[in-house]
């Protein structure tokens, strides 16, 4: 069975990446981003669009990796480029965006005859380098069996629930993320400001139950 086509739209500082293991992958890929230069750094590799509504006409899947729901509403949605989707192709999300718009995308989409999941990550840039890259995925049981080889190259996925599921679980990663963060912070300050030296303290810590993805990326900041 052949590999499907693949419009990858928003080749920016994690879409980059990811397109990158997409054509390692061996998928065909057509890319578009707001700015082209962005895009041309894979000329040679993959076919260039000159709008949205050309990337997703004929493709197979169509990929959005865009900076905001708002974003990706304008581009695909309010343009008209959705009505290019030819029938039984996927579109997935793989932005950061609300859950109620992600629903009334996936409505639209059906309508079209195309099947629909929002499926945002966590990993930031170095995720989206290496392949591994949480992926949340909300949608049907069909349509994410149907995406199981796109996402292989990226990262490790779950199926969360329905459509809207993987962006609800996106907040809450989000919300892990933040509070995390902030304590990170605090402790080291607390640290240095007593006289201890931070950079040991969070080698000892790494070590011990407070250690974490957020202690190791952002500690060492």
């Amino acid at each position: 069975m052949s590999q499907p086509a693949i419009s990858f739209l928003g080749v920016g500082l994690m879409g980059a990446p990811m397109v990158a293991r997409l054509l390692e992958a061996g998928f065909s890929l057509t890319l578009w981003n707001r700015t082209p230069a962005k895009a041309q750094v894979f000329s040679g590799r993959a076919r260039l669009a000159s709008s949205p509504a050309e990337a997703v006409a004929g493709a197979d899947v169509v990929i959005t990796m865009l900076e905001s729901g708002q974003v990706v509403d304008q581009v695909l949605y309010q343009s008209g480029a959705i009505r290019q989707l030819r029938q039984g192709a996927l579109v997935i999300d793989m932005s950061s965006i609300e859950p109620g718009l992600a629903r009334g995308h996936g409505a639209q989409v059906e309508a079209l005859g195309g099947g629909y999941l929002d499926a945002p990550v966590s990993g930031g840039t170095r995720g989206a380098q290496a392949g591994t890259l949480s992926i949340m995925v909300g949608g049907s049981d069909e349509t994410f069996v149907r995406a199981a080889a796109v996402f292989q190259p990226l990262g490790t996925v779950t199926h969360i629930g329905p459509v809207g599921s993987g962006q609800l679980a996106k907040l809450a990663n989000q919300a892990i993320v933040g509070i995390t963060i902030g304590a990170v912070s605090e402790a080291l300050l607390l640290a240095a400001k007593g006289g201890a030296r931070p950079e040991k303290v969070r080698e000892a810590l790494l070590g011990g139950f407070a250690g974490s993805k957020i202690l190791e990326q952002h500690g060492e900041r």
